[in-house]
């Protein structure tokens, strides 16, 4: 699990710490007289010797030495053992390792397979000049602060010469190390929008435990460490921010999630959900339709011509779903909608991905194609009703227009030059919506056949082209 910076924050990036590995053999801190004894057995509010109301002998002014982090992190462990009241079981080990360091261990992890390049293309986040790859080394080398693996926490600095521990790093990352003893931190989901949702409860808890933790250092309930951070930082402004908010969801839509459980039945709630994750961006975005309300099964019929095939792995074919979340992000990036709604929220954080052009997903399926050479997708959407499935089609129509599409009519639209240069259709049928992308508009019909039967200029889909039953969502009427 990484803690990121937003896309908002990514260009004010602060340094951590120096470059160093912190082996924790040096000699301990001294403990001021006034600390309470150390218990007989481990116990809640207590880790490796200090208490979470411990006071320590640290100033923090001119960074930390490798004792102090070790005391800072012993205190941080007892006082999220307060906060979250489940016991750490295990010892947490802290690593600091420079950013160039950090990004030389994400190199080299080879090149992405077609489908997930177009998947990001149809969501008008990463175009055809740009590879995946470079977007997302690009994204996490300039923002990762930190990450826990396997029992581990990594902080990744930005080549301080002094130990800079951030506090609210520290504190994020030994949650996950907490929730990785308690309830594991794996979740099987097929579908990177089912993925976003399950690491929504794990970021989100997360998060929610850090801003607690601050809130009491900033209110002087506790009695913190300050530590300056160093001028500088790891930011860039060749971060592709579409693909920033898109990552950033389980981030900020899971901390609201987790604040909306916590509201309804306290830390039971919480512990509830990682054991019952949610299933959609949609149930974080929206807390109140989770645990009810599952997406609807929506299929894509293989309707393709003799020179196109559906992209398989392992001889199955690669079926993504984008969600609302990612939805809200190809609208957000592609200025659709105001750039200013993203952080116009209110209450835990700042960070929404509510807004009436991606409410009311109920569901959607992308496959992709090839003809050996160049790709093509489809995409259907399910929507709650015929009039959010007509806002989305005509946000999507203007998010076209904006990559300077031109109509050929019948719902086909070309997208002349650019990264994002193809020919599209998009059509609608009540409450279905369904995109079709192809190189050229003679490839239209070859990557998905509408069945022969002329499309009407509104751009509708014939009901007799549509795909079988869906059925209902689940938990709704």
């Amino acid at each position: 699990m990484r803690r990121i910076l937003p896309v908002a924050c990514l260009v004010a990036l602060f340094v951590l710490s120096g470059c160093l590995g912190l082996g924790f053999g040096e000699t301990r801190l001294a403990e001021p007289a006034s600390n309470h004894p150390d218990p007989d057995t481990d116990v809640r509010g207590w880790e490796d010797g200090y208490w979470w109301n411990d006071s320590l002998p640290v100033e923090g002014e001119d960074g930390l030495s490798k004792p102090e982090i070790e005391a800072v992190t012993a205190r941080a462990m007892a006082r999220i053992e307060r906060i979250r009241g489940h016991e750490f079981e295990e010892s947490v080990s802290v690593e600091i390792i420079s950013r160039e360091t950090y990004r030389e261990q994400r190199s080299g992890g080879g090149s992405s397979p077609e489908w997930r390049e177009q998947f990001w293309e149809a969501l008008f986040v990463v175009d055809e000049d740009t590879t995946v790859d470079e977007a997302f080394g690009e994204l996490y080398g300039s923002s990762v602060l930190g990450y826990y693996s396997a029992g581990d926490i990594v902080i990744v600095s930005d080549g301080s010469e002094q130990l800079r521990l951030s506090r609210a790093t520290l504190v994020h990352e030994l949650e996950h190390a907490l929730q990785d003893q308690q309830f594991g931190l794996a979740a099987s989901t097929t579908t990177r929008d089912g993925r976003l949702a399950a690491t929504g409860v794990v970021e989100g808890d997360a998060n929610y435990v850090e801003g607690l933790y601050e809130q009491r250092c900033a209110a002087g309930t506790w009695d913190c460490v300050e530590v300056p951070q160093a001028d500088g930082g790891g930011g860039s402004r060749d971060v592709n921010a579409g693909l920033s908010v898109a990552t950033y969801t389980p981030y900020a839509a899971g901390e609201r999630f987790v604040a909306a459980l916590y509201e309804r039945g306290g830390w039971d709630a919480v512990d509830g959900a990682f054991e019952n994750r949610p299933v959609s961006t949609e149930q974080l975005i929206h807390p109140e339709r989770y645990p009810d309300e599952r997406p609807t099964p929506v299929t894509v019929p293989d309707r393709s011509g003799e020179s196109w095939r559906r992209i398989a792995v392992g001889g199955e074919s690669v079926l993504e779903t984008a969600g609302e979340a990612h939805i809200y992000s190809m609208f957000w990036y592609g200025e659709t909608l105001p750039r200013e709604h993203y952080t116009s929220g209110e209450g835990v954080n700042r960070y929404r991905y509510d807004h009436p052009y991606s409410t009311g997903w109920a569901g959607d399926r992308l496959v992709f194609y090839t003809d050996g050479e160049q790709g093509a997708y489809v995409w259907r959407s399910q929507w709650e009703s015929a009039d959010e499935a007509r806002e989305f089609a005509d946000a999507y129509r203007e998010l076209l227009a904006a990559n300077g599409a031109e109509s050929r009519g019948d719902g086909v639209y070309v997208v002349p030059d650019g990264g994002f240069a193809d020919a599209f259709r998009v059509v609608r049928d009540g409450d279905t919506v369904l995109v079709v992308n192809a190189p050229t508009v003679a490839d239209l019909d070859d990557v998905h056949d509408p069945g022969g039967l002329a499309i009407a200029a509104a751009g509708r889909i014939p009901s007799s082209l549509t795909d079988a039953t869906t059925g209902h969502r689940a938990g709704t009427a």
